[in-house]
């Protein structure tokens, strides 16, 4: 697999993470180092800015009226982070896209944003002949991508361990819901 190496300032946005606990909030979360001040964007994919807030996060972003991912339409959203220093000038930027859905469990099945959705899907593991965990980028998104539209799934059950970032985001753009398993197997922790 890729590895990068990260040259970074004093000041950096170690990770950001989205969740959507209503159709209309997006709440965001980031770990930094040095500044926590930021400037949040929620943009279209085409670059179109919907609303701007500078904040510190913990926050929540409201959107009304979004239009919600699925299956057949898998919608996203970016957010850009911009972290600030004590003059408002940029010193680092992340984007990350999200989709807007809801999901529930009711005694007659699954509802993905209050449709009866039927999961249709397998279990993956991302081994391949050869080369075992090694895939490149462009094999991990193919496998998606068969699983999609060569066999019809709407959903994929991961294995036991981190999966490739780059099969969830294809997961993520083409529409098929992700079941990540927990890192382990067999055996985890004690009676505790």
């Amino acid at each position: 697999r890729e590895v990068w190496l990260d040259v970074r300032e004093q000041s950096y946005i170690e990770d950001i993470y989205v969740t959507t606990p209503r159709p209309d909030t997006v709440h965001v979360e980031m770990k930094t180092q040095g500044s926590e001040h930021c400037r949040l964007s929620i943009l279209e994919e085409d670059g179109t800015v919907l609303l701007t807030k500078e904040t510190a996060a913990p926050t929540d972003l409201y959107l009304p009226d979004a239009k919600l991912w699925s299956c057949d339409d898998p919608y996203r959203y970016v957010l850009k982070c911009e972290l600030l220093d004590g003059y408002g000038n940029v010193v680092d930027m992340q984007k990350v896209k999200f989709g807007i859905r809801t999901i529930e469990f009711k005694e007659d099945g699954f509802y993905l944003n209050g449709e009866k959705t039927f999961l249709r899907g397998l279990n993956r593991h991302q081994c391949f002949p050869y080369i075992g965990y090694a895939a490149p980028e462009s094999l991990q998104r193919e496998d998606a991508r068969i699983l999609k539209e060569e066999l019809g799934c709407v959903a994929v059950r991961t294995s036991h361990y981190p999966q490739s970032q780059y099969f969830i985001d294809e997961c993520d753009r083409l529409g098929l819901l992700v079941f990540t398993e927990i890192p382990g197997w067999q055996h985890i922790g004690d009676d505790d």
